[in-house]
């Protein structure tokens, strides 16, 4: 019994996280398009979806999160990441911008 508690914990754990990395903007990477190893100089994952009245104002937010493209021999463009800060992210989202806000 507790053999399978583990066992679904662990499950659990993997799903969430592979969630976690989709809802992010998809920061796998794959090996034409390979994670940083210095995350120094870029924010981390963000997504505006789960801060709806939280403008980001963390550590990084301001700096751009890591992104890489390429088009693959098919034509389909494949994308990682999201290059846009998470402050960008935030605006794009919820900031308007079409000047009819009250």
């Amino acid at each position: 019994m507790l053999k399978r508690i583990v066992q679904l914990a662990f499950m659990i754990i993997a799903v969430s996280l592979g969630v976690q990395a989709f809802a992010a903007g998809d920061y796998r990477g794959d090996e034409r398009c390979p994670r940083p190893t210095d995350w120094s100089n870029y924010s981390e994952p963000y997504d505006p979806l789960e801060h709806p009245r939280d403008y980001p104002t963390f550590d990084k937010a301001d700096r751009p999160g890591w992104s890489c493209s390429y088009q693959r021999e098919d034509g389909v463009v494949v994308q990682y990441g999201d290059s846009r800060t998470p402050q960008q992210q935030w605006l794009d989202m919820y900031g308007g911008g079409s000047g009819d806000q009250q």
